[in-house]
């Protein structure tokens, strides 16, 4: 008898025990939850949105407005992840009601991203200014740089496919444009005539670059034609040193008897009416010699290219 109570009190307490497992992991099952749910918010980063702008673009010029921005989105983590990638939402600025003046600050918004989800553009608050427009119509000048030549060219013609551009921005602006620009970014060196595009830049008195206007077009094509700075000269065999005792020179005769030079101008190239190159007698061994790769120079200090760098100068003597 005492035997069976035993055992109906094991299997009570072991019914309770049971009972008690449950509800404690239940416990622990509703905390989690509550956990992953807070966790299920999350923020995330869209860089490069365009801002979108709206105001009277034929009556206003605005200065201060960045291309685009960063947008942050935060929500819950599904929400998040979908617009982050679908980007259907926009940055707007709306200046309709704006008015004319300087260093105004103005709140970029988010528009249009789905219930639950928060966007807030970096920058947020930009300050811009606000001008009336103006436009006027410049000449293009076509520039190339000098470093671009190689020695014996020089510019003959320079010309472009639009020669004026419209340049619209703030008045005060467009009066301070001393002179507009066509520039090429090429830094390949020219020794030939060529076509290439080249960006317009306006410029004030003092050369500085007006960035707050717009050009339209930005850019044109330049022509650049060259002409060679160049003449042809005799190449004169200079003899250094002397001859072994008991020998005289019959002749030193270079291969060439003329040599095309070109200059870094034509006054350059005036000044130069003939090119040498030394040979030193003081080693002939031989009736006939020939010595090759001897540098052709002229006599003036002047940077001189040619076609004919090196020559080949033959020497002979005889027995006296």
């Amino acid at each position: 008898m005492q035997l069976k109570e035993n055992n109906k009190l094991k299997l009570i307490s072991f019914l309770i025990a049971i009972l008690l497992f449950l509800s404690v992991n239940e416990n622990f099952k509703n905390f989690s939850v509550l956990g992953d749910n807070t966790s299920d918010n999350t923020t995330a980063w869209v860089s490069d949105v365009p801002l979108d702008v709206d105001y009277d673009r034929d009556k206003l010029y605005v200065v201060g407005i960045p291309n685009t921005v960063s947008v942050k989105l935060s929500g819950t983590k599904t929400k998040v992840q979908k617009e982050s990638v679908a980007k259907n939402f926009k940055a707007k600025l709306n200046l309709r009601n704006a008015q004319i003046g300087d260093d105004q600050k103005v709140r970029i918004e988010i528009d249009g991203l789905e219930k639950g989800v928060d966007g807030t553009a970096e920058p947020s608050i930009i300050t811009i200014s606000i001008r009336e427009k103006a436009t006027k119509e410049f000449k293009v000048t076509p520039v190339v740089k000098k470093e671009r030549l190689l020695i014996g060219y020089e510019v003959d013609n320079l010309s472009v496919t639009n020669q004026t551009v419209k340049i619209s921005g703030a008045i005060e602006s467009l009066n301070r444009i001393n002179e507009v620009r066509a520039e090429s970014d090429t830094r390949t060196k020219l020794n030939r005539n060529t076509r290439e595009e080249a960006k317009l830049v306006a410029y004030d008195s003092d050369y500085n670059k007006i960035e707050d206007i717009q050009i339209e077009p930005n850019s044109t094509v330049m022509n650049i034609e060259l002409k060679n700075i160049e003449k042809e000269v005799p190449l004169e065999v200079n003899t250094i040193g002397s001859l072994p005792s008991g020998f005289e020179l019959i002749s030193a005769t270079a291969d060439v008897s003329k040599v095309a030079i070109r200059a870094e101008d034509e006054a350059a190239l005036a000044r130069v009416s003939e090119m040498f190159v030394d040979v030193d007698l003081s080693d002939v061994k031989e009736e006939t010699e020939e010595r090759s790769n001897l540098k052709i120079y002229p006599k003036e200090n002047i940077r001189i290219a040619t076609d004919t760098p090196i020559v080949k100068v033959t020497i002979k003597i005889r027995k006296k």
